[in-house]
């Protein structure tokens, strides 16, 4: 004990009143980055990997599954359906369909399924547009085949849409 009381006394002497405290002070912030610091910078690590195994999962969306038209609810009914809900989300998100084709896509002998396709031509934002997408997606049935989208004007914030999408609904016999 009076080893180390004779070495705090030299270092006091050699290093002075300043850099005693100096040397406080780095002690105090080693302490501080063994108690805060670290913990937090693994914390953060932790919250990263999490994120990024979120992140993946939402970049691959569900593959699409055809909607099911259990009795006493035609295939046409379902379909019926799900044109007033794309019409009901257009007018959500402020997007008037001037032109939009139905049709019905010929279908295999031996299959249950029917396939409608539905061609939108029309103009909005990248918001709108972004909006409309995303609440499209949550309908059952839906596949989206082809999207084109042009800008006439790089001055102009209004886009051209082409929206190309099939509904395959599931007949029962």
């Amino acid at each position: 004990m009076n080893r180390l009381l004779w070495e705090v006394r030299r270092a006091q002497w050699r290093l002075g009143t300043f850099g005693l405290l100096a040397m406080l002070m780095i002690g105090a912030a080693g302490v501080i980055a063994l108690v805060q610091i670290l913990p937090l910078h693994q914390d953060i690590a932790a919250r990263q990997i999490d994120l990024d195994a979120r992140a993946a999962k939402l970049r691959q969306p569900p593959p699409p599954l055809p909607d099911e038209a259990v009795a006493p609810v035609s295939a046409e009914q379902r379909y019926f359906v799900f044109l007033h809900s794309l019409h009901a989300i257009a007018a959500k998100n402020n997007i008037p369909l001037p032109q939009i084709t139905y049709s019905l896509a010929a279908p295999d002998k031996d299959s249950t399924l029917r396939r409608y396709s539905v061609e939108a031509t029309f103009t909005s934002t990248y918001l709108q547009l972004r909006d409309f997408l995303r609440e499209m997606r949550t309908l059952p049935g839906l596949r989206f085949e082809r999207l084109t989208i042009s800008r006439p004007n790089i001055s102009v914030t209004q886009v051209e849409v082409r929206l190309q999408c099939s509904f395959l609904v599931e007949a029962t016999q």
